[in-house]
């Protein structure tokens, strides 16, 4: 079943701006399928581990969050009602990833093996559900509500906030490249 709610989220038409939101969980989708390899091989002692651990934090602080939530929560989710229900939902989706990562980077200091791979794991699963909702549910409903100019205000605004960021997507597009060569996925 798994697979048929991929290939339907294969086939949905998306409007440019939400295109580039789903683009960008691509590379989201990547590094979070790499968590479970990151549990497995998780050793507190080894240095190398731990800085992997760290730039997966990286990742969602930079990428993740101030790339891509950002542009959700400032500029969409504003632009069709941040008081309906489903975009509430998915603000609380950001903000229970947001705690995960806080009691990640808590465990890392602490170098608590066990509540690392705790706050990796409940990151994995809240990304995994979160961003096939988005995907799935969210962002075609919005794509049902949005006219043309609206499409291209939102994409004008994306682009323009994209530009804040420079170098980012290529950064951590290498970044996860890298980490699945190291875990040989």
């Amino acid at each position: 079943m798994s697979t048929e709610k991929n290939q339907a989220s294969e086939n949905i038409y998306y409007s440019p701006p939400l295109q580039k939101l789903v683009d960008e969980h691509a590379l989201i989708k990547k590094m979070v399928a790499l968590i479970p390899a990151i549990i497995d091989s998780l050793d507190v002692e080894s240095e190398k581990e731990m800085q992997m651990v760290s730039g997966v934090v990286d990742f969602i602080n930079a990428y993740a969050d101030k790339f891509h939530h950002a542009k959700e929560e400032f500029i969409l989710f504003k632009f069709v009602g941040e008081d309906l229900d489903i975009t509430r939902e998915m603000y609380a989706g950001h903000e229970n990833a947001r705690y995960h990562v806080r009691c990640l980077v808590a465990a890392l200091h602490k170098k608590d093996e066990d509540e690392i791979a705790e706050h990796l794991r409940g990151y994995h699963e809240i990304l995994t559900e979160h961003i096939q909702r988005e995907d799935e549910v969210l962002y075609p409903w919005m794509d049902r509500k949005i006219s043309v100019e609206d499409s291209k205000y939102l994409y004008a605004r994306f682009k323009a906030a994209d530009k804040q960021f420079e170098d980012i997507p290529e950064k951590y597009i290498k970044i996860v490249d890298e980490l699945e060569e190291k875990l040989r996925l």
